[in-house]
Order: structure tokens, then sequence, then C-alpha cells
């Protein structure tokens, strides 16, 4: 913006000297003027927008150079284009920089909180305890297994309740169930010992697993019983049943006397590791 009288924005000339006061002067000649007329002349003080044909009046200084105090910090500062704050040096580095470091981090998350496999596997049978009653047609047989569950996490795996049901020609003839809550490590594997108490009788149809268990001859008394093994696991707010089939040979030739008793039976197995 530009005071009028002083530049004529529609092309260059003179400035015209007349009755209105232009930087102290006065008169058609430029003679000092009074007080009150630079006061007049300060207060007619009008503006001609670069833009527009509109008027406005300066609203700080109205012409006069100065602005009241306090008002500084209200001060607008225009920077040519040119200007070097406004190109800025190295701004592709530090972008690159930025873009990659969030890359990476992003990158990392994923990696080590990206769900992975939880396994579990059958250690085969540890021990068993066979009864036969070959009377009343019964055949107890006390199972003791072991289970890895194998844990690929870069975070902990809650291992909750675990299962064992044993079938022998489709046929469930024993069922066992822990409760018991425990951890498996980051990247670990943990061993736990399950049990079941199975029964051959003839309420299932399996009375004649006691002649096999009593026979002389070696591979006749060899069972083939398929264990099915669920185990309950949670991790990241995370809930997964993770099962297991497994066929494990077991020889129930060897009696244990007295073969007319029934083993105590587990009501509660317990989980251990």
């Amino acid at each position: 913006m530009t005071r009028k009288g002083s530049v004529d924005f529609r092309g260059l000339r003179k400035p015209s000297y007349g009755a209105m006061s232009v930087n102290g002067l006065s008169g058609e000649h430029g003679e000092p003027a009074g007080g009150e007329a630079m006061a007049a002349a300060a207060s007619d003080s009008w503006f001609e927008d670069l833009i527009g044909s509109r008027h406005v009046r300066c609203p700080t200084c109205n012409g006069s150079g100065k602005i009241p105090k306090g008002q500084e910090d209200k001060l607008v500062a225009l920077i040519p284009y040119s200007d070097n704050r406004l190109k800025p040096r190295r701004t592709k580095l530090y972008v690159s920089i930025a873009v990659f470091t969030t890359l990476l981090a992003c990158g990392l998350l994923i990696f080590f909180l990206m769900p992975r496999e939880v396994q579990v596997s059958n250690n085969h049978i540890k021990s068993i305890d066979v009864h036969v009653n070959k009377t009343q047609g019964t055949v107890w047989i006390y199972i003791e297994s072991e289970v890895n569950v194998t844990n690929w996490n870069f975070f902990p795996v809650t291992m909750g309740s675990m299962s064992l049901q044993v079938l022998y020609h489709e046929t469930v003839v024993g069922k066992s169930l822990t409760t018991a809550t425990d951890q498996v490590p980051i990247r670990a594997h943990k061993q736990v010992k399950v049990s079941v108490n199975t029964t051959f009788d003839d309420s299932k149809d399996l009375g004649y697993v006691a002649e096999l268990c009593s026979n002389p001859i070696d591979w006749v008394h060899h069972l083939i019983l398929q264990l099915q093994i669920t185990c309950s696991t949670s991790y990241l707010s995370h809930s997964e049943n993770l099962t297991l089939t497994d066929y494990e040979y077991v020889d129930c030739g060897t009696v244990i006397p007295p073969v007319t008793i029934p083993p105590i039976t587990l009501e509660h197995p317990q989980l251990a590791s």
C-alpha cells in the first residue's frame, strides 16, 4: 500500500503540491506547515489499495509512520520468495529419514507381534498299569503320557485346560480333564504330564478284550489306542483350541495281581510340568 499524493499507480508523475500537507510541507512551494496543519494532514492520511481502487485508512499509524506501544508483536513481516529461509536445506534427507524410521518401526512391530503357530505334540506313552478281570470280562488300563506344547511366538502363551480322550475301535474308553493354568515362555516349549483311566468291559461291547489280554501269544494283546488331546491357549486377547490325534500301541499282556481287584480311579488328574 502507498500513500496517495506520493505515487500515482496509473503512471509515474511528480507529486502534486496542493493544500494537503505531505511530509511536513504545505502550500504550493512546500513551505513548512504549522502544528495544526500537520496534525490535520496526519489525521486525513489515507492509502490506496495496490490491487483495487478502494481507499482505506491505515489502521495503526494513520500515516505517521509509528504504531502504538505494545503492538510490536502484531506486525506482519513480508519475506521475498527468493529468501533462503523459504528454501531449507536437506529437506529430502529429513523426509527420507522420517519415512524410513516409520516403516522400520512398523515392520518390527508387525514382525514381533504377528501371531505364530503354537504346536502340540505327544511324547508317547511313558507308563501303563494294567489290571485284567477275566471272570467279569473287564480290563482297566491306567495310561500316563507326556505332551509337548511349543510356543513359536515372541510373547508368552497362557495354557489353560487340557483334555485327553482315549478311543478303541471308535469307542470311548477313557477321558480326563485338567484345569490348571500355566504359561509357555517366549519361543520355548513346555512338557505336560497327562494321565487317564481306561475301562474295557461288556457295557461298551469290549468284554472280549479281557480274553485278548490273557492270551499267551505276544502280538494278540497289543491294543491300538487312539489318543485325542485338546489344549486351550490364549494370547493377545485371543483364545484358541489346539487339537492332536495320535495312535499308540499298548501291551495289556502284563497282568498285575490280584486280577480281581480294579485299580484306584483318579477322579481329578492333575496337570504337572
